[in-house]
């Protein structure tokens, strides 16, 4: 079993500084060691995320493309809390824009007129969460970041376990070599959340 957790990571006291992280987490067949412990922790950011998704449609109310609470739900599934692409996704159905690319690049990129913070813990606390309930802790897609090099360097002081450096187009030498030089064990994934999602690939 394992989950990707948003996270926000701040090199400095100043908040903005703070940028998105993933970390992922991975377990053995028998999940986390404190099951109850990383269950409340994960369920404070369901919480901060369906507030979230509640913000973005009043934001988006004011910019007079109205989405239906009930409509986001159900694109997102019974029990799951919507994320930007679930509102991304209802923009397009509902006509108000023309596809996914679109609804981010105008409205939900981040810190965009739509675009709402979450209750994302830091990315420290995260990392040091998964080693304490005994995971294997990973950064992803770390080409996302603004200066990886920092980033990595405090999670590994925290207990970070490895990186993601392949991607569907290949191996990502700077990432590669990034590992190496703190040690780090070599990931890769997709990302792919679903068809159809935002700048995702299979």
């Amino acid at each position: 079993p394992g989950v990707e957790i948003s996270t926000v990571f701040s090199s400095r006291e100043n908040s903005a500084s703070e940028e998105p992280v993933h970390i992922l987490a991975y377990y053995s067949s028998g999940g986390p060691s404190n099951y109850e412990e990383f269950d409340k922790f994960l369920a404070s950011i369901r919480e901060g995320r369906f507030l979230r998704a509640k913000n973005m449609l009043l934001k988006l109310q004011k910019l007079k493309m109205p989405l239906k609470w009930e409509h986001v739900a159900r694109i997102a599934g019974s029990g799951v809390a919507p994320g930007r692409l679930h509102v991304a996704r209802a923009l397009v159905e509902a006509g108000h824009v023309q596809d996914l690319k679109q609804a981010f690049a105008w409205y939900l990129y981040d810190g965009g007129p739509a675009y709402s913070k979450g209750s994302e813990p830091c990315a420290v606390e995260a990392v040091k969460m998964v080693c304490k309930t005994g995971g294997i802790s990973v950064l992803a897609h770390p080409w996302t970041l603004k200066n990886p090099v920092p980033v990595v360097k405090k999670l590994k002081e925290a207990g970070l376990h490895g990186i993601e450096v392949y991607r569907s187009d290949g191996k990502l030498a700077v990432y590669s070599d990034l590992a190496d030089a703190h040690g780090l064990l070599k990931l890769g994934g997709s990302d792919f959340h679903g068809k159809g999602g935002h700048g995702e690939s299979p």
